[in-house]
């Protein structure tokens, strides 16, 4: 395949990933690039390969190998972009991070992992809907966008496929009963599946503690919805990384740990006293703090109840504000 002649902008931004791919991957790397923003309809491996150009020169069956047998990692992409995101934030300026799940809805009968998922879009309060294809659980980073407008975009960096352990047991059994792989390859599958992220939470709390490792010593806030605030992503989150979501209303929430006694015999207490239920304290709350903010465009001015409380974890307990 002849080399690509790239604009320099364009150039010295895809050479950021050339540690990624090998040397014969980067060119098909770059040509995958070109074609993905030349392509006027729909963003298929064909149509990218075809708006690339390249077809003159080489085989579609190029492109399908880099995605196939190829060696590279969509981890060690997402640093690049996480580094590269990292200029456009301030050095004394938290890093935000979202983490949510997507449905990529699919048609045909070789969609590998494919089943059905909730469709939240097509489902009401009365009547769920399913629809089949694929759940990534994505996280982002979200970046200020210039000249001063105080809003952004959230830019995705890592990503994880979600099949659901209904799915994966059914085809561990089906193999086993067909005898379709040898009995080695077959216990490395199973040994491999049972160190694999099985949960939504389980998959995000692996791309957090990534970024928390690249993000060094730098404070990383993630924000999820209530579905994602539960105790797998708060027992196990890195010490550098706060949640912020919000609290069902029947939350158990605790007091903090009160101060040991002096002679005080016996394990030290993780939490104090229950407090009561949010619903209880929001009527009693006589004073609040009201924050004046620009939510999409329009100012709004929220009013908050601060105070700091615990979760019930079976860790060390800590605190929830």
């Amino acid at each position: 395949m002849s080399d690509l002649i790239l604009p320099p902008t364009l150039a010295v931004l895809l050479s950021a990933f050339a540690s990624c791919f090998q040397a014969r991957s980067v060119v098909v790397f770059h040509w995958l690039v070109v074609g993905w923003i030349q392509c006027q309809g729909r963003r298929t491996l064909t149509g990218v390969a075809l708006a690339s150009g390249a077809m003159a020169a080489c085989h579609i069956s190029v492109f399908h190998r880099f995605f196939s047998r190829a060696s590279w990692s969509l981890d060690a992409l997402g640093r690049v972009v996480f580094t590269l995101a990292l200029t456009w934030l301030p050095a004394d300026q938290p890093l935000v991070v979202l983490g949510d799940d997507t449905l990529a809805r699919k048609g045909g009968k070789s969609i590998a992992l494919a089943s059905m998922h909730h469709d939240p879009l097509l489902s009401s309060a009365r009547k769920p809907f399913a629809s089949f294809g694929h759940v990534w659980v994505v996280l982002a980073v979200w970046l200020p966008l210039p000249f001063g407008s105080g809003r952004g975009f959230a830019l995705p960096v890592l990503f994880r496929l979600y099949v659901g352990a209904k799915r994966g047991g059914e085809r561990q059994r089906t193999g086993q009963a067909q005898g379709q792989v040898g009995p080695r390859l077959q216990a490395a599958r199973t040994a491999h599946a049972q160190h694999q992220p099985t949960t939504k939470l389980e998959l995000l709390r692996e791309m957090v503690a990534l970024v928390a490792q690249w993000a060094g010593e730098r404070a990383v806030y993630l924000v999820v919805d209530s579905a994602y605030a539960g105790r797998t992503v708060l027992e196990d989150r890195p010490a550098n990384v706060q949640v912020v979501s919000r609290l069902r209303l029947d939350a158990a929430l605790y007091a903090p740990a009160p101060r040991r006694r002096p002679g005080q015999q016996g394990r030290p207490r993780r939490r104090g006293d229950r407090l009561p239920a949010l619903q209880d304290l929001i009527a009693r709350r006589r004073h609040w703090t009201t924050l004046r903010l620009v939510l999409y465009g329009r100012a709004v001015e929220p009013r908050i109840m601060p105070f700091t409380a615990r979760t019930p974890t079976r860790r060390a307990a800590r605190p929830a504000r």
